[in-house]
């Protein structure tokens, strides 16, 4: 008996940390929303809420001890399927950052700590998948609860939801939006008569390390006056960076936790003419001779 309270208790701490990641995004779906669609397709984010009302849905199973074998196995491909998605995002498009406690940036944090996190929740049901456990049953109480938390959260992802980038990519292109209107201006003075490229990147990112060559281009081929690289803090990155690559451009160094006010993927180019940012492109970069998105 003791040892079924000591699974349950495991099991309701891996619940409850399910609720709260599904209760923060739901407070700012539109951002989960452009994460997801910066992995590679737009309509990525549609599927954000649904994600969402699920990490909820699961965590409230595991809480209740319902049919508790079965949710933990469910639990532990969800969090293999999540790890997956987000070691193909870190490898191959450049995202730092998981969005897995919504506004709570802190939390979300690098990548190697969340593999560990995510290895470190699997291992807590792992013994729920091996050994037999009775469950409780889902009485109408606990039904009605979880049907009307579900209810709620999903009204919230609807609210938050409003006004959500990536589908407003979805359907027109990039607006030019006056720089001040937008985070990066926090980060970067500029000229109103001059035009800049400002270059957000990680120092790791493939894409971004393979994106250099082309970015010196835009000043040696004067495209625009000037480029400023925006790259995450990271001294033992740059170092090795340093090292490699030849590069014509001055860096700015944030904290992880400023750029993903910026962009939720990385690299990410801002094309700014007359203190407007005229385009924003997520990918990377391509030689200027071809012309400017």
């Amino acid at each position: 008996m003791t040892n079924s309270r000591f699974l349950y208790a495991l099991r309701a701490f891996v619940g409850v940390i399910f609720m709260l990641s599904g209760i923060l995004k739901a407070f700012s779906a539109s951002a989960f929303a452009d994460l997801m669609s910066s992995y590679g397709a737009t309509w990525l984010g549609l599927g954000a809420p649904l994600i969402i009302a699920f990490e909820l849905f699961l965590g409230m199973l595991l809480i209740f001890n319902a049919l508790p074998r079965i949710t933990s196995a469910v639990s532990v491909a969800f969090i293999l399927l999540v790890s997956a998605i987000f070691l193909y995002g870190v490898l191959f498009q450049g995202i730092t950052n998981c969005g897995c406690f919504g506004p709570l940036t802190w939390l979300n944090t690098r990548p190697w700590i969340t593999f560990l996190r995510n290895a470190i929740i699997i291992a807590l049901l792992i013994p729920s998948l091996c050994r037999p456990q009775e469950g409780a049953p889902l009485t109408i109480p606990s039904v009605l609860c979880m049907a009307l938390a579900t209810v709620i959260l999903m009204y919230m992802c609807g609210y938050s939801m409003h006004g959500a980038k990536c589908l407003q990519r979805a359907h027109k292109p990039f607006q030019s939006l006056p720089l001040a209107n937008h985070p990066l201006a926090q980060q970067i003075s500029c000229n109103p008569d001059s035009t800049y490229l400002v270059f957000a990147f990680s120092y790791a990112c493939p894409y971004c390390q393979n994106s250099i060559g082309n970015v010196n281009q835009f000043t040696s081929m004067h495209v625009v006056d000037r480029v400023i690289g925006l790259a995450i803090n990271d001294s033992v990155g740059r170092e090795r960076f340093d090292r490699i690559f030849d590069y014509n451009f001055g860096i700015k160094e944030i904290p992880d936790i400023e750029m993903y006010k910026i962009t939720a993927s990385l690299p990410v180019t801002f094309y700014i003419r007359h203190d407007s940012i005229i385009n924003a492109v997520a990918g990377s970069v391509t030689t200027p001779a071809l012309g400017i998105p």
